[in-house]
């Protein structure tokens, strides 16, 4: 039988068809393959020595442990992701708060209720964006005590017409009795009326806006009667 032996650096495989391609990923099953074709297929006046089987089976117990090592890090980013998806799915019906400036409207009619906060009293512009940060609508609030508030946006541009669904974006300017700008924390708040999943991100469905798990600040407690 006539073999077509190719030697390649530090082993020798039957046929070019043996030769592990080029961004392919090398196994331990074909780690363990490529070791007993080499020793198949060595030359028998050069055998391999101790020292050269040693290293190669010490290199394939390496990997087998670290293929073992990977599975069980997927295995356990897997479960945190199931407990993640649990305890969103507790959100559901609650009152929460979310730091964002960025919100998306769920439908063309939507509205989103958008809340800031002060440090002291200040005039107050709020200042909506469109995905393309293009400026759509602008409002004068006046002059607002320090505090928490909110603006209930309808939805609709400077030119009375609806937005539509999509992503958008809000910034509050505050001055102050001396005329400076205020740094404010942009905060939205509402029930949470529904999750949704998209790749590895958890989306809260708030007041229409869809807003990611992360930017998630506060949980309301439940009202208890009495």
């Amino acid at each position: 039988m006539n073999i077509n032996v190719v030697k390649t650096t530090g082993a020798t495989y039957k046929s070019e068809q043996d030769i592990p391609k080029a961004g392919e990923k090398l196994g331990k099953e074909d780690f363990l393959k490529l070791l007993v074709t080499q020793l198949r297929y060595q030359d028998p006046t050069k055998p391999m020595s101790n020292e050269q089987f040693i290293a190669q089976t010490a290199e394939f117990s390496s990997l087998e442990q670290m293929q073992e090592m990977n599975s069980n890090i997927r295995a356990f980013i897997e479960s945190q992701q199931r407990i993640s998806k649990a305890s969103a799915i507790s959100l559901i019906g609650k009152n929460v708060t979310v730091n964002k400036s960025a919100f998306s409207l769920s439908s063309d009619k939507a509205s989103a209720n958008l809340t800031y906060n002060l440090p002291e009293d200040a005039e107050v512009t709020i200042t909506i964006f469109d995905s393309l940060n293009k400026v759509i609508r602008s409002d004068n609030l006046g002059k607002q005590n320090a505090g928490t508030h909110s603006y209930l946006w309808d939805g609709k541009t400077n030119q009375n017409n609806h937005a539509g669904k999509g992503d958008y974006s809000y910034k509050i300017t505050a001055k102050g009795a001396d005329g400076k700008e205020i740094v404010t924390n942009n905060m939205v708040s509402g029930q949470v009326n529904g999750i949704s999943f998209e790749g590895n991100d958890l989306l809260l469905n708030i007041a229409g806006s869809v807003y990611t798990l992360s930017a998630l600040v506060k949980v309301l407690p439940d009202y208890i009667g009495g």
